[in-house]
């Protein structure tokens, strides 16, 4: 080659599209083609010639050596100008940025060769410059992107990682280190499916290199996908990852370029063991809830905080009529149209409602905390309504957060039914009690030589005890003298109260008619008996007190013997039976017996409810501490004395319930 360019070989020169320059050995410019004209400004005619560097001017404004000037240096000369330098052969390649080019700096590619003669011999060298400004900002924008996307992949939370079309990996965060226990450092850029083996222990397809699979194919290897346009979604359970298996949510996407096209795959991994084990203990006690409440005895209904149905027990299904399928999931009162005939508001909805509203459906509540408590009427369309009671509590998960409401309903009719009875026995004891008090002296006439007191206690409303001092002025014959009686019907209640009065008005009839105590109580032995169906007898003590010889002429029918206290020689007897109680047998025999009442001699006439009263160790009071007590307080009134045995027993028997009638008669002989 001459050193001037001529024929086609400077019109090959002209016509390439890089910009292009040749220079001979004397650094002089012999070429200068159209492109490079455009890229300078500077046109041939201009620099053709030209040496000393002059064509640096128009990139660094100064006078420099370019690569053609380099060719023939060893690297480490070139690379004091330029950075990453490669050389093929005699050929040096370079990317350089001239800050002084163009308005922001230019990044240009540039490529020198020398040029040889026929001979072999090097005359000169020629450079070509390509603008790469657009290409290097792009390519540093893309590695913005890049190194924002991996700091994002790498801090995100979840396990991540990224495959490229491959199946290489090309990020692999810190949280996927920290799940795997396998660093990026020796993941990155592998295929074959490595990226399994921390998970299941062998090469095999994971979510993300699925994503562009028909569901039917997915299906194969998970269940319970969700598909959100060509993302999958999964919950799965690996038995081989950790000790005892663990349960993963896994999510993976396509990745596109600008362009759209696919160049990989992502796929996020959460270890949800914590609350796949936690759903799962929930579920199995609401199980056991669901059991529970199913086979509670009372009707129950839980609603949630929409008012849907969640439960609906068989207690439920029967007062109600309607299934527990038919009813559960159902809202908007529905549950309310079995007991109402219409959509409303039961209790369950209630719990939270002011007082005020809550008035308005039930006539009475009562709360305690968040729960109401109600005895309502539930009309039951269609069918006999039922008096019911109701309790209904909030629900509340375990942060203590409302979830719902529970109302359990029991039927109470029966209970309501029985009330109204016990009412009605209840009025008609309170009769009862009002009549046999009637029966019962209001005041104990004055005996002369006699200072005497008498009460009855009873169990219950009404009992089967009574007395009676009964004075014999009908006949003239007769005055001064007194009936004294005490007895004790067999059996409690209501039917041992009319036997009572029965057989006070008998005795009191007799009594009056025969002036002897044995043949009074037998006429009235023989009337009661003829008359009783029931089986039911009297036990009794009757008896004439007279003024004018100071002496009890009486009849024991059965009854517990009364204790006479003989003040002169401080000591105690007992009046024998002298007959079996009055009812039992018709036409029985009685016998009588006298005895003398002296001043401070005293006589207790007693049921068995004072001996027989019970301690809380159910010892019995019994005789010994009764006649300890009239001992005792001998000197006192038979007022005093009866107040004593009364406050005695009561202490004695402390908190245990008197369980039989209690009555008592005393009579002390005065001056």
């Amino acid at each position: 080659m001459k050193p001037r360019m001529e024929g086609y070989c400077a019109e090959i020169i002209n016509f390439l599209p890089d910009a292009t320059f040749v220079i001979d050995l004397d650094g002089k410019v012999i070429a200068w083609n159209r492109a490079m004209e455009d890229v300078t400004g500077v046109s041939a005619s201009d620099i053709l010639g030209k040496g000393d560097y002059a064509y640096a001017l128009p990139f660094y404004n100064e006078r420099k050596p370019m690569l053609a000037n380099l060719i023939l240096l060893p690297d480490e000369e070139v690379a004091k100008r330029y950075n990453h330098i490669i050389r093929d052969g005699d050929t040096l390649v370079v990317d350089i940025f001239i800050p002084s080019f163009g308005k922001d700096g230019t990044y240009f590619w540039a490529k020198a060769s020398p040029l040889y003669d026929p001979a072999g011999n090097i005359v000169g060298a020629i450079e070509t410059i390509r603008d790469i400004t657009d290409r290097m900002k792009a390519e540093q924008e893309t590695k913005k992107t890049v190194r924002r996307l991996e700091e994002i992949i790498n801090f995100l939370p979840d396990a991540t990682f990224v495959i490229d079309l491959d199946g290489k990996v090309i990020a692999w965060n810190r949280a996927m280190e920290d799940v795997t226990g396998v660093s990026a450092s020796d993941i990155l850029g592998k295929g074959d499916y490595e990226y399994a083996l921390p998970f299941y222990g062998e090469r095999k397809p994971m979510l993300a290199n699925l994503i562009l699979l028909p569901d039917e194919e997915v299906e194969k290897r998970y269940n319970h996908i969700i598909r959100e346009g060509d993302t999958l979604v999964v919950d799965i359970f690996i038995p081989t990852f950790g000790k005892d298996g663990t349960y993963f949510w896994a999510k993976a996407s396509p990745l596109y370029d600008e362009q759209g096209t696919r160049y990989g795959a992502i796929e996020s991994i959460r270890d949800i063991s914590d609350r796949k084990r936690a759903e799962e203990e929930s579920e199995i006690s609401r199980r056991r809830l669901a059991e529970i409440i199913n086979f509670l005895p009372d009707a129950t209904v839980v609603i949630d905080t929409n008012g849907v149905v969640q439960a609906w027990n068989h207690a439920m299904e029967l007062i109600s009529e309607v299934p527990a399928a038919d009813m559960v999931g159902r809202g908007d009162y529905e549950y309310a149209l079995p007991f109402y005939g219409e959509r409303r508001p039961i209790l369950a909805d209630l719990v939270f409602q002011p007082i005020a509203e809550l008035e308005e459906k039930y006539s009475h509540i009562d709360r305690e905390g968040n729960t109401l408590i109600v005895d309502t009427f539930l009309p039951l369309s269609g069918r006999e309504g039922r008096f019911v009671w109701a309790k209904a509590s909030p629900l509340y998960d375990l942060n203590g957060t409302i979830t719902g409401s529970i109302e359990t309903i029991r039927d109470i009719t029966d209970r309501r039914k029985m009330e109204e009875r016990l009412a009605r026995s209840k009025a008609e004891l309170d009769i009862a009690a009002e009549i046999q008090r009637s029966f019962l002296p209001d005041t104990i006439p004055s005996i002369q030589g006699f200072d005497v007191a008498a009460t009855s206690v009873m169990a219950k409303e009404v009992g089967g005890d009574f007395f009676d001092v009964i004075p014999m002025e009908l006949v003239p014959l007769h005055q001064g003298t007194y009936g004294i009686l005490i007895a004790d019907v067999s059996g409690k209640g209501i039917p041992a109260a009319l036997f009572m009065a029965l057989s006070r008005i008998v005795v009191r009839v007799n009594a009056t008619w025969h002036h002897e105590p044995a043949k009074a109580i037998a006429s009235a032995n023989t009337i009661i008996a003829q008359d009783s169906k029931s089986g039911m007898f009297v036990t009794l003590f009757y008896g004439i007190l007279s003024e004018r010889d100071r002496t009890l002429t009486y009849v024991n029918a059965g009854h517990n013997p009364p204790m006479v206290y003989r003040a002169g020689i401080d000591t105690f007897e007992e009046l024998p039976m002298t007959g079996i109680a009055i009812g039992v047998l018709e036409d029985e025999i009685y016998t009588q017996r006298s005895i003398l009442i002296q001043p401070g001699d005293i006589i207790v006439l007693y049921t068995d409810g004072v001996t027989e009263s019970l301690s809380s160790s159910q010892e019995m009071f019994g005789e010994l501490r009764l006649k300890s007590i009239i001992r005792e307080n001998r000197s006192l009134p038979a007022t005093g004395i009866q107040k004593k045995i009364f406050d005695e027993v009561q202490k004695f028997s402390e908190s245990e319930p008197q369980f039989d009638d209690i009555t008592l008669l005393i009579i002390k002989g005065i001056p």
